[in-house]
């Protein structure tokens, strides 16, 4: 409902008063509103300021000491419990002279190595009753990977019996004419007959054996087991239940990946700088930390699209880390060099995208920026060439540096949110 003036107040003159006393009124009220509204946020402000300081700083604390064993750090350092120091494996080194090589960097590819390969192919022809192994299981020796159901196994398994139920029907039968031979009671023909037949059932059952034998199966019936013939890993599978496997079938590729091999391109160039037995570290894209093998081979022949021979580097690959059909490059050692400062090469990891290792001080680990200069080689593994950052004497963390970098992204995430 609209309010009217009083009638004192009616006429222009007095309708121009009674509206400048209407917006007056209005704007009191407006800024009594604001002051009021104003207060109270300072109020909640307070309020919400001093919990969310709480909140913050307290659950640092908790993920610090209760999640993870670590203290509250500064950006790029890390303080762990000495219980999650040793349960991480935590250990330091003093950086100290060494051996760095000029290396010449080869393009190359991981292959299995094809003397620890076996392609697995039934002796004979079936169908697949079972298949009990899939692509990555790892297997022994002699382990069963599938079964089939063979008419000509059960074939070669009634002929193996049955030439052995001849033979001991012949050997009976030997030993009784012989007997009455020499009592002169049959004639030396039939003694001579008895003779040839157990030659010849002697035969029967040798070629019957050799046949079961070289089918692989051990006399138990019409089940033809396919074997490991090694120790490894399935990298191929190709049967399926039902499947008529024929003798040319290729159902499985068992390979050891414990060893593989790294060929590599040597082009006309640098064919006179490549040697057997030179080292070389091997790295690829992705995988942070390097590994190292030797030249074990070179092609006597150059490849005509390429004019490059092929050198093959043995590479251990215990995991397995590295993968058959990675792209890589290989630094082959050509020649050593002394240098003052070296560290294992994994204790140098990448964050923010440029080299750190870890140091320790005041109870502390720091990620220390360094600057990175040749690779070196040792029966441990390979070394890296420290020119910038950390000086010799100085300790390091040369074993458990991921552990660091991870409770760095820890810390990271968690101030983040």
């Amino acid at each position: 409902m609209t309010s009217q003036p009083p009638a004192s107040l009616k006429g222009p003159k007095k309708n121009a008063t009674w509206i400048g006393i209407t917006i007056a009124g209005v704007l009191l009220a407006s800024t009594a509103t604001v002051l009021v509204e104003h207060e109270l946020h300072d109020v909640g402000g307070d309020e919400h300021d001093e919990d969310e300081h709480g909140h913050g700083e307290k659950g640092h604390d908790d993920h610090g000491h209760e999640g993870h064993g670590h203290d509250e750090h500064g950006a790029g350092r890390v303080k762990l419990s000495d219980e999650a120091r040793k349960t991480a494996g935590i250990e330091t080194s003093v950086a100290t002279a060494g051996k760095v090589a000029t290396t010449l960097s080869l393009p190359g590819e991981i292959r299995l190595n094809e003397e620890a390969v076996s392609h697995i192919t039934p002796r004979i022809s079936g169908t697949v009753r079972e298949v009990k192994k899939k692509i990555g299981d790892v297997v022994k020796k002699g382990e069963v990977l599938a079964v089939l159901d063979s008419r000509e196994l059960a074939d070669i398994t009634r002929g193996a019996r049955a030439a052995g139920e001849r033979l001991k029907l012949a050997d009976a039968n030997m030993t009784r004419i012989e007997k009455l031979f020499k009592d002169s009671i049959v004639p030396e023909k039939e003694y001579l007959a008895a003779k040839k037949e157990l030659a010849e059932a002697k035969i029967d059952r040798d070629a019957a054996s050799q046949a079961l034998a070289a089918a692989g199966a051990g006399g138990s019936g019409s089940g033809y087991p396919l074997l490991a013939p090694l120790d490894g890993t399935i990298v191929e599978r190709h049967i399926a239940v039902g499947e008529m496997l024929k003798e040319d079938a290729k159902p499985f590729v068992v390979a050891d990946l414990s060893n593989l091999w790294v060929q590599v391109n040597v082009f006309a160039k640098d064919l006179a700088r490549v040697e057997v037995g030179q080292p070389a570290r091997v790295r690829a894209d992705g995988i942070e930390q390097a590994a190292i093998g030797k030249i074990d081979f070179i092609t006597p022949l150059a490849m005509e699209s390429t004019r490059s021979a092929t050198a093959r580097i043995v590479l251990d690959n215990p995991g397995p880390k590295w993968k058959a059909g990675l792209f890589v490059t290989a630094d082959v050692a050509i020649e050593e060099t002394d240098a003052a400062v070296v560290v294992p090469d994994d204790a140098v990891l990448e964050l923010e995208g440029k080299p750190v290792v870890f140091v320790e001080e005041e109870g502390e680990f720091e990620a220390r920026p360094v600057t990175l200069g040749k690779f070196g080689f040792s029966p441990k593994g390979p070394l890296v060439e420290i020119v910038g950052g950390l000086k010799a004497g100085e300790p390091f963390v040369s074993k458990g540096a991921f552990t660091l970098k991870a409770e760095l992204g820890k810390g990271a995430a968690g101030h983040e949110h």
